[in-house]
């Protein structure tokens, strides 16, 4: 009988690897201790601080992004639990008897990337709603806080959950093209790193127009709720970049495992 068969069949084998591997639960617990500590450092910092702060420090700050630190932590974690989800399949061999089963590879690319982006969406936006009602719960002792209804918040909370799923996606598809669990986790790591300071090293005169493109900035851009740096993106600027990411890398990823040998 086919372990693999198509359509649901296969879904529920790529849903059962991702869930059996170790380092999912491991990686979702390191990223959810992260943003939900660092949430409440930070809106304590800031409650604690409020009132020595000068005039310019109470303009820019911004009671979502302040609090959305961990994220900066939390993103690797989402980078290598999808590296991982391909990576470890390659390591182990298994690989192979998931393409004997499904010779279409393209469509264990598909279902693949489907499982670890519902699962990577799904615990980013959970994750990213309850990092932002404990940090506005700190805040609220200074009446710093903000709802979900003032202007920018639920975006820029829809947005943070948008981004670390995006990453996971990333580190999926880079998983695919690289194969290798160092290899794929080192790229990943610079893409999401260095990319910022690789444009800015780069661009002409000390221009930005390269520098926002890296998803680090993309992040900041997605997560602004009342405080915009100039060197920022728009939301929606931010939002074609990681669709941009997310397109390219994935056909390369479909290319490369659909035209190569295991």
């Amino acid at each position: 009988m086919n372990p693999f068969p198509p359509g649901r069949g296969l879904l529920a084998a790529e849903w059962t690897k991702l869930r059996s591997l170790r380092s999912t639960p491991l990686l979702l617990a390191v990223a959810t201790a992260a943003t939900l500590s660092l949430a409440v450092f930070q809106a304590r910092a800031a409650v604690r601080g409020w009132d020595t702060w000068g005039p310019r420090a109470r303009t820019e700050f911004d009671p979502v992004f302040g609090t959305f630190t961990g994220f900066q932590l939390a993103q690797f974690a989402f980078g290598l639990l999808g590296v991982l989800a391909v990576t470890a399949e390659y390591g182990t061999g298994t690989i192979r008897a998931t393409f004997a089963a499904t010779p279409r590879r393209g469509r264990v690319v598909g279902v693949k990337l489907l499982v670890v982006g519902a699962l990577a969406f799904a615990a980013g936006e959970l994750l990213a709603f309850v990092t932002f009602f404990a940090g506005q719960t700190t805040l609220a002792g200074k009446h710093l806080d903000v709802g979900l209804g003032d202007p920018n918040v639920l975006r820029a909370v829809l947005g943070q959950g948008f981004y670390v799923g995006t990453v996971a996606l990333l580190g999926a598809a880079i998983g695919m093209i690289v194969r290798h669990t160092a290899g794929a986790t080192a790229l990943t790591a610079g893409l999401l790193f260095l990319a910022v300071t690789l444009l800015k090293a780069v661009s002409a005169d000390g221009s930005t127009a390269l520098s926002r493109w890296a998803p680090g900035v993309a992040a900041e851009g997605l997560t602004w709720t009342t405080f915009h740096d100039p060197e920022w993106p728009s939301a929606s600027f931010a939002t074609l970049v990681c669709l941009t990411y997310l397109v390219v890398t994935i056909t390369v990823a479909a290319v490369c495992v659909t035209r190569r040998d295991v």
